[in-house]
């Protein structure tokens, strides 16, 4: 039985094709780092190295709820308790530990995700006066100053292997204002 060569070659066409197609995707979505910005949620008192507030543990687990199938691999907080006790439930649910940083290292941050964590998915819990720097230092985009009564902000930055970063701002937990 003799196969008519046009068919034959559309065929082997479209399967070569598609075959090629297939294995661009997944070397983009490896390329793609993602990393998630939070403000800590709610804290107790004003003093320096307060805890949360149950406001404030409520408010981590929803992080918690939220982020759970976002695919989060490394954990960053700054060495204050309240951030750590921000990340601390999505860390136990994930069985990850906790980088901790000084609060103020923004540039030292910045440049250990873009030098170490390449295609990763990350959460990064800072503070009010901060995480617009990180955001910025990782995107190269100004976002609005936090305000301190506000914690429900999240921001999603994703920076591909090559070109422009994007900033998501997303929310969780009970709106504040």
């Amino acid at each position: 039985m003799r196969i008519p060569l046009f068919p034959a070659l559309m065929y082997l066409s479209v399967v070569l094709f598609t075959g090629c197609a297939a294995q661009k995707s997944p070397m983009l979505t490896r390329g793609m780092t993602t990393i998630y910005v939070v403000r800590h949620a709610e804290k107790l008192t004003s003093d320096f190295d307060t805890p949360l507030s149950p406001a404030g543990e409520l408010r981590a687990q929803a992080l918690a709820e939220k982020l759970a199938e976002g695919g989060v691999q490394r954990i960053y907080a700054t060495a204050r308790q309240r951030t750590q006790q921000t990340v601390r439930p999505l860390a136990e649910r994930l069985g990850l530990g906790v980088v901790v940083l000084e609060p103020n290292a923004v540039d030292s941050l910045v440049q250990l995700i873009k030098k170490e964590d390449r295609g990763r998915v990350l959460l990064v819990a800072g503070h009010n006066n901060t995480v617009p720097s990180i955001v910025q230092g990782l995107s190269g985009q100004a976002v609005e100053p936090i305000p301190e009564s506000v914690f429900d902000r999240l921001y999603r930055v994703e920076l591909p292997a090559e070109g422009e970063g994007t900033v998501t701002l997303l929310h969780y937990g009970a709106p504040t204002p």
